[in-house]
């Protein structure tokens, strides 16, 4: 409980306890004047039963209180718990958003990557044919000149043939 609880508790049992001591004196009659009107009561009765209104009324306030505040807190949990839902189903949604705006991404860059592929792949073709026909092209002037030189030594060979000794 909390320390407010308990010492409201040990008020009122301090209260109970000093009219039960002192009951003849709460008992005793004596003259009460209302401004307009005088009656005989005893003092200490009508104290004790002021207090015990009072006492009442608070504990009957309190408990109207307590019952809003509870109603609020429930309605600002239930009100807490759609936002919530509402928060959640706006994530959910930006995450499928961006699960999609990802995945066309990625297929425009593997649309873009397979492009590059093919263009590469030309390139390759392109320049392996380039290649194989300058290796022809320098195949067949290395062997014009093997045979423009192999002509050469033939006719050196023929003339230092017919040649003296």
């Amino acid at each position: 409980m909390r320390f407010r609880t308990i010492l409201l508790i040990v008020l009122l049992a301090l209260v109970a306890i000093f009219a039960a001591v002192n009951w003849t004196a709460f008992t005793t009659p004596s003259t009460l004047s209302l401004i307009y009107t005088d009656f005989q009561a005893p003092v200490g009765l009508v104290m004790l039963g002021v207090v015990v209104v009072l006492t009442a009324f608070f504990l009957l306030y309190i408990l109207a209180l307590q019952t809003s505040v509870m109603l609020e807190s429930r309605r600002l949990t239930k009100q807490l718990e759609a936002q919530r839902t509402l928060a959640d189903q706006a994530e959910h949604s930006r995450f499928n958003d961006l699960r999609g705006y990802l995945k066309t991404e990625l297929a425009q860059l593997q649309q873009r990557q397979s492009e590059q592929q093919t263009l590469l792949a030309q390139r390759l073709d392109a320049l392996q044919r380039d290649i194989h026909l300058r290796v022809e092209q320098t195949e067949n002037a290395v062997a014009a000149q093997v045979g423009e030189l192999d002509d050469r030594l033939q006719r050196h060979n023929v003339a230092g043939a017919i040649r003296p000794l």
